[in-house]
Formats: structure tokens, sequence, C-alpha cells
């Protein structure tokens, strides 16, 4: 069975990523093909794994130059099935292309679902899939409230051999930082929805009650983010906190890093089912995170982490203080944060549930709009 896989970008973020996971674990049966506007780390991965890609930057009037080369790419590689990874107007293209060679499409819906982009793609979304994953319940529910036999929630996996509990000191020997001291890290891309700021004006608070923290900032940001960058860094240096946070850049491999790490905080104005989330949880890190989207799905208050209200850098702090000051309850949430990785968030169940979803697939399958349940 081939499968041509589009994803907008192929940069190292959570939805390429988990585009990458899904194209590189299908096994047997199964011939991933990839297409996206960029090159990008994505791109050089499956170049190495001999991965057949296309990169489209024509987009032509009214997007008819890309509807022209799926069609192409579809005919030419005998495509089975269209995977779209994320609720986009490239991804819209794709669908259509696939509809008019009646080709099954499954559309992965991955963003906000408040936005007006998701909210002018909706129709899209109906008329032209097969079938409709949400990576989590709040995003059906808010964009797509009607019950449909066609859509399922199947959340992201995680890799529980890679990201697991281990010592690692590899950022205390990057940054040259004393052992005696904690470890609070940030993972993601740099960008005014992760809500970073917020974070950082939490960290004198932090530092008022436990100095001996650093704070890890590891992610990278777009050339569309430089000037949220630039806010960050002037922030930084007007609170004094250059010698107490560090960034990494983006990183490829996070494991070593993130378990160098002893609480992790993501601090997101708006979020679907993180992947800092899930291998956070995995590697049993102690977890604080904003009370937003996707995030009450994965973590439960006081359990596996602590859940604090967005935009609030005094309940990030507290919470934050919380673990800092507990060992015992620091250990504790990061062996029910493992606990419930293993649970719900493992990439082989993952993966056991899209490959019967690819086999369920039928190519008479008339658009979702008709199957109503």
């Amino acid at each position: 069975m081939k499968i041509l896989f589009v994803n907008h970008t192929a940069s190292l973020t959570g939805a390429p990523i988990s585009c990458l996971n899904i194209m590189t674990r299908l096994g047997n049966g199964f011939l991933p093909i990839f297409a996206t506007k960029e090159e990008g780390p994505v791109t050089e991965q499956l170049k190495e794994l001999g991965i057949t890609y296309y990169t489209l930057e024509e987009k032509g009037l009214l997007g008819f130059q890309y509807i022209a080369n799926f069609i192409k790419i579809i005919k030419s590689e005998k495509i089975d099935i269209l995977h779209l990874n994320t609720l986009t107007p490239f991804c819209k293209y794709a669908g259509i292309a696939g509809v008019l060679l009646r080709i099954p499409v499954v559309w992965f819906v991955r963003e906000n679902p408040m936005i007006s982009r998701s909210k002018r793609l909706r129709f899209w979304l109906k008329m032209l899939s097969s079938k409709i994953i949400f990576v989590d319940r709040d995003t059906r529910e808010k964009l797509l409230p009607d019950k449909r036999s066609r859509i399922e929630i199947i959340y992201n996996g995680v890799d529980l051999d890679i990201f697991r509990p281990f010592k690692s000191t590899v950022l205390f020997d990057k940054f040259h930082i004393d052992a005696g001291n904690r470890l609070i890290g940030y993972i993601g891309l740099i960008t005014q929805r992760k809500g970073l700021e917020y974070l950082i004006k939490a960290f004198p608070l932090i530092k008022e009650k436990y100095n001996k923290c650093q704070l890890i900032i590891i992610g990278g940001y777009k050339k569309n983010d430089e000037a949220y960058f630039s806010g960050i860094m002037e922030l930084i240096k007007e609170l004094h906190l250059e010698s107490d946070i560090f960034f990494t850049g983006e990183l490829s491999d996070i494991s070593y890093p993130l378990n160098s790490l002893d609480i992790i905080v993501l601090p997101s104005l708006e979020e679907r089912c993180s992947r800092t989330l899930l291998e956070s949880l995995a590697t049993a890190k102690a977890v604080v995170a904003t009370k937003v989207g996707g995030t009450p799905e994965i973590i439960d208050d006081g359990i596996n982490g602590i859940l604090v209200e967005a935009k609030n850098e005094k309940q990030i702090a507290d919470a934050v203080l919380r673990f800092l000051s507990n060992n015992e309850l620091r250990d504790i949430t990061g062996k029910n944060a493992r606990l419930k990785a293993e649970k719900f968030f493992d990439i082989r169940e993952n993966m056991k549930r899209i490959r019967e979803l690819y086999l369920s697939i039928d190519r008479t399958l008339i658009p979702i709009r008709d199957q109503k349940a």
C-alpha cells in the first residue's frame, strides 16, 4: 500500500515529527512517500532513509499549480491513500487532487480549532475527507461537535524505549553548571503561542525562594518569530537573568538533555497533543503545564503533573517551587507520569491503530459529509 504523506513544513517541530514517526514505523506492506513545501531536517532524514519525497514550491493562482502537481505525484507513484498531516491550505490542495482521482483521504487535525484558518478549512475538511483523525478530544468537540461515523481520536505516541528515565549530565557539562543545582526546562518552538515570557517572568519569583536552580530553554525559532525572540532576550536582560538562563538552540535528539532536567514547564497559551508533554511523561519528569487545549487530557492535575492557568507567572512559580521543595512529590509525580505514558501514549499501540485505519479504508468510501452516524 502506497501512502502519500503531506505536511506543509519539514522542520523539527510537533506535526512534522509526528508524521516522520508514522512514516518510519509503518512496517511491511506499506510504502510511504512525502510531500512538503520546503526542504528541512525531516527531508534530510528521509533522504538518509531512502524514502522518496517531493517539494512543491509553486502555488500558482488559487493553488491550481499545487493541485496539478499533487495529481502528477498521485498518478506517477500510484498512490493508494492520502495522509494529510495538518489542517492547512497546502493539505487542502492535496485533498482536492485526491478526491478528483477518487483516492481516499485521511486528514489528521492537530491545530487550534478556534483560529480563523481552522474555521475556514472546516468546510474542506468535511468535504474532502474519507476519515478525519483528531489528536485530542478538545479539538474534535470544538471544530466538529456533531457525531460522524468517520471521525476518530488517535493521540500522538511516544517511543518508550528512546524516552525513558536514565541519568544524564549533558546540560550540566555543556553549560558548566554546578551538579548541586536543579534544572528547570522548557522544550519547544520559541514562538508567541508557547507563552515563554510567562515562564521567564516566573523565574525571579522562583529564585527568591530557591536560588540553586537554572532555566534551560531547548528549541529554536523561525524567521517570523525573530521579533518575539528579541523580546524574550530583552525581558531576560531587564530581569537580570542573563547568568541563570541558557539556550541550547534546536536539537535533533532531546532524550539526553531531557534526562538532565528536573522539572519541565510548558507555559503555552494554546496546545493540542504536545510531544513535549508525552516525552516528559515517558522520561518520568515532574511537569508544570497550562490548562489549555488538549493538555488536561494528558496531565491529571496533582497526579502526573500540575496544571496552572495560562498567562499566570505566579501560579507557574508556585507549582515549580512545590516540586523544588519536595523531592518525594517530584519522584511520585514522575513515576505516575511514566505509568500514564505506558498506558495511553505508547507509540507501538498508536501505530497499531494507524495501520488498522489504513487497512480498513476502501477506495469506494464517499466523502465524510454524506456519512453521518
